[in-house]
C-alpha cells in the first residue's frame, strides 16, 4: 500500500514569488519558463473552483431589488443561502427556474422563494425587498497586482502540488505527476472534510420537517 505523503517546506509559500520558486526547485529547474507556470497555476485553480466547498469560500452580498431578476456576483459558483431582510428575517425557499414560475406566475407580493438561472437570481412573488445571498465564491486568481490569497496562505501545499502535478504530467514523468496529483486530491478533501467539521461541530444533525411553501397539497 502507498501513501502519499507532502515533503516540501510549504511554510516556506506566502505569496506568487514563493510558490514559483519553490516548484522550480522541485522540477530541478530554476529556469523552468514563467508563463507555463503561470499557466498551470491557472489550471490548478480552475480545479479548486471545482472541487473545494468550504467555509472560507462564503461571502455574503446584502442588495435591495424590485425585480424579478437579479445578476449574481461576478465571483459567484454556489448558492449556499438567501433570505429577506426583517424582524424576523426569512429564508427563502430555493426552487427550480421552473417550478418557480409554475408556482408563483410572476405574481406580485413578499418574496418567498428563489431560483438560479442564466446566472442571474430570480424571486418569487416579485417585490421590493432587501436580500442577502450567502454564496460560495470563486477563489481569487493569483496575479503579480494579487500576489496571494486565503487558500495560499493556509494551504500552500495544495497549490504547491497541484502545479506539479500538471507540470510534470507535461515534462512526461508520469510517475510524479500521479504522486504530487495523488498528496494535492488528499489535501483537497481535508481541506473540505475540516471544513464541514468546523461548520457543525462533532454533535448530531437535528433534522426539520418537511415545510410547505404556498398552495394546498395534492
Amino acid at each position: 500500500m502507498t501513501i502519499a505523503v507532502s515533503t516540501s517546506p510549504a511554510n516556506s509559500i506566502s505569496n506568487l514569488s514563493d510558490l514559483v520558486a519553490e516548484i522550480r526547485d522541485e522540477m530541478d529547474d530554476d529556469a523552468y519558463p514563467l508563463d507555463k507556470i503561470n499557466r498551470a497555476i491557472g489550471r490548478a485553480e480552475a480545479v479548486f473552483n471545482r472541487e473545494l466547498r468550504c467555509p472560507r469560500m462564503e461571502t455574503e452580498y446584502v442588495f435591495t431589488t424590485s425585480q424579478e431578476e437579479t445578476d449574481l456576483p461576478l465571483d459567484f459558483l454556489q448558492l449556499r443561502s438567501v433570505y429577506a431582510e426583517g424582524s424576523p428575517d426569512n429564508p427563502l425557499t430555493s426552487m427550480s427556474p421552473n417550478g418557480l414560475r409554475q408556482l408563483y406566475r410572476g405574481i406580485s407580493g413578499v418574496p418567498m422563494a428563489c431560483a438560479i438561472e442564466n446566472r442571474r437570481l430570480v424571486i418569487a412573488p416579485v417585490g421590493e425587498t432587501t436580500l442577502t445571498i450567502l454564496y460560495y465564491a470563486r477563489i481569487p486568481a493569483l496575479t503579480d497586482s494579487n500576489p496571494t490569497n486565503w487558500l495560499l496562505d493556509e494551504h500552500p501545499d495544495v497549490y504547491l502540488h497541484q502545479v506539479l502535478s500538471i507540470l510534470f504530467n507535461k515534462t512526461g514523468d508520469s510517475e510524479r505527476a500521479a504522486l504530487n496529483l495523488d498528496i494535492a486530491t488528499s489535501l483537497l478533501t481535508q481541506i473540505n472534510d475540516s471544513g464541514k467539521k468546523n461548520r457543525w461541530g462533532a454533535g448530531p444533525l437535528t433534522p426539520l420537517g418537511v415545510t410547505q411553501v404556498c398552495g394546498a397539497r395534492i
